[in-house]
């Protein structure tokens, strides 16, 4: 009998990069239930930069499988499914308990907030599982196209608002105010069919250079945590400008696609 699965040498890399994407992502969910806010965030950022390398590397080794597939998307879940939803909760719950007191309701004193808040985290991280879910079995997405906003980048841009807020010297309350609205936003964004460009080497050598300094810049600062409104800047942009080019360009081939048909 053959005690444990025999893995291929090539396959090992990419699923190290993997779990350590993993691990980053429960350790930011434990900083978050301790109260380290700034430390969770960050986390999360940082695994946000390990989430391409091992596809990259699995690539480049020759090997890519259906388990690394499969893989992939449970780290995705824990790290910008789970991780960015307990951000928002445990963050919430101890600007509540400062701004009323030990002895007042959690959140913000009021129970309709509580339930709306924990409503809000709930649906996000099923939300997120529906996304990786459906993804692992779709063969209709367009080359090139993302449907909607990756877990990815939700997570990066939730992490990013509150280490962005927090350099810039925002009040805690003002910080949780808006993270609920933002991980609602991102619930919505994440499971429609909004086409989102994948990013894409520029053919002009200055849009590449542009490209590939802002690349290393980002790679730098946020294990650095320098910054980090930088790169938080460059994720709305890409975001923002991605989907509206999206819907203008795909929108208008679906719409011609169904002219032609009718």
């Amino acid at each position: 009998m053959q005690l444990f699965d025999r893995v291929p040498i090539r396959a090992i890399p990419p699923n190290l990069i993997t779990a350590t994407g993993m691990v980053i992502g429960i350790l930011s969910i434990f900083r978050s239930s301790t109260g380290d806010f700034d430390t969770a965030a960050w986390f999360i950022a940082l695994a946000a930069l390990l989430d391409k390398l091992d596809g990259t590397v699995a690539r480049r080794l020759g090997g890519s499988s259906p388990f690394g597939v499969q893989f992939d998307s449970f780290s995705d879940f824990v790290t910008f499914g789970f991780a960015p939803a307990a951000l928002c909760y445990y963050a919430s719950q101890a600007q509540a308990s400062v701004a009323w007191g030990p002895s007042a309701e959690p959140y913000f004193g009021i129970l309709p907030s509580a339930v709306v808040l924990t409503s809000i985290c709930i649906l996000y991280v099923v939300c997120a599982s529906v996304r990786l879910a459906k993804f692992n079995i779709i063969t209709s997405e367009s080359p090139g196209w993302f449907q909607g906003l990756p877990t990815t980048l939700s997570g990066s841009l939730v992490a990013l608002l509150y280490l962005a807020g927090d350099d810039l010297g925002l009040p805690n309350s003002i910080l949780t105010a808006y993270l609920p609205a933002i991980l609602l936003l991102n619930t919505t964004l994440m499971i429609c069919n909004l086409p989102l460009p994948k990013l894409r080497l520029w053919r002009h050598p200055l849009g590449k250079a542009f490209q590939i300094g802002n690349a290393i810049a980002i790679y730098i600062m946020v294990p650095a945590r320098f910054a980090l409104w930088y790169p938080l800047l460059i994720l709305v942009v890409y975001v923002l400008v991605g989907f509206v080019h999206g819907i203008r360009t795909r929108g208008g081939e679906q719409a011609e696609s169904v002219g032609v048909a009718g």
